[in-house]
Formats: C-alpha cells, sequence, structure tokens
C-alpha cells in the first residue's frame, strides 16, 4: 500500500494515498464556537471552505504549537485538511507489517487510527481518513462557512 507519511510531535502516521488530495503549507484557519477542541477551525482551499483538524490535538499531544503543514483529504465524499508538523513522503507499506490494533490499545487511541505498524524503525499509526471528523462533529460544522 502506497501512503503518505506525516510527523506530528513524536507520532508517526501514514494516510493512505488515494485519500490524499494534496499537501500544502499551513494557511489561515478562522477558529470556530463550539467546534470540538481539535478542531482548529475553517481554511480556505481551492476556494472551498474546509475543516481543519489539528491531528496533535486529535493524537492527545496537543501542545499549544500550531503545525507547520496542512494535508488536505477526502474523508469520504467531503474535504478536510489536517493540520501536521512535518510532511515525510510517500511510501509504500508492508500490509504484514500493520497489524490491527489490540483491543485494550484500540480503546486508548482515537477512532481514526485503523492500525499500527513500525517504518524505519519507529511506531507508526496508519489512519483512516474517514474516521478523522466524526459524524457528529460534522453535524456541528454545518453553516459555519
Amino acid at each position: 500500500m502506497r501512503a503518505l507519511v506525516v510527523r506530528v510531535r513524536s507520532w508517526l502516521c501514514a494516510l493512505p494515498l488515494t485519500a490524499v488530495a494534496e499537501t500544502m503549507r499551513a494557511l489561515d484557519v478562522r477558529s470556530i464556537p463550539g467546534a470540538p477542541r481539535f478542531v482548529r477551525g475553517l481554511a480556505v482551499i481551492r476556494g472551498a471552505h474546509v475543516p481543519v483538524v489539528d491531528l496533535a490535538a486529535l493524537l492527545g499531544v496537543a501542545d499549544g504549537q500550531r503545525g507547520a503543514r496542512l494535508v488536505a483529504v477526502r474523508a469520504g465524499a467531503r474535504p478536510l485538511a489536517i493540520e501536521v508538523d512535518e510532511v515525510r513522503g510517500v511510501e509504500r507499506l508492508d500490509p504484514a507489517a500493520l497489524e490491527a490494533t489490540p483491543p485494550l490499545l484500540s480503546e486508548a487511541l482515537p477512532a481514526c487510527v485503523d492500525s499500527l505498524g513500525t517504518l524505519d524503525g519507529q511506531s507508526l499509526a496508519l489512519l483512516e481518513a474517514a474516521r478523522l471528523l466524526p459524524e457528529a462533529a460534522w453535524s456541528s460544522l454545518r453553516g459555519t462557512a
């Protein structure tokens, strides 16, 4: 499987390349009152207001710093951007190196973590783009553009 590997704080994360639209420098983000804590706000990407997920906050490692890059993804049919520290590049991941997250550990991780593995000796979390923003959060963002 080909995936875009990104870094946020100490986490290495991979997004299936089929879900990635583009990468870009960090953009201005307008905050949204009442949004979930891991939603940074809305950014204008290619003329559309797109929710921006702070991946550090979603993974529980937020430290108040902004990420340097945005990755635009397709979360199902909806556009979404995730804020990361670094885009490492495209890698071919061996599915055998990715294991289903053990039940006890999966309860401690966000729902967007599909499986865990390693890349160059470092832990790697495979993210599921469609689960980066829960349906309840999408509903709370309707009409905020």
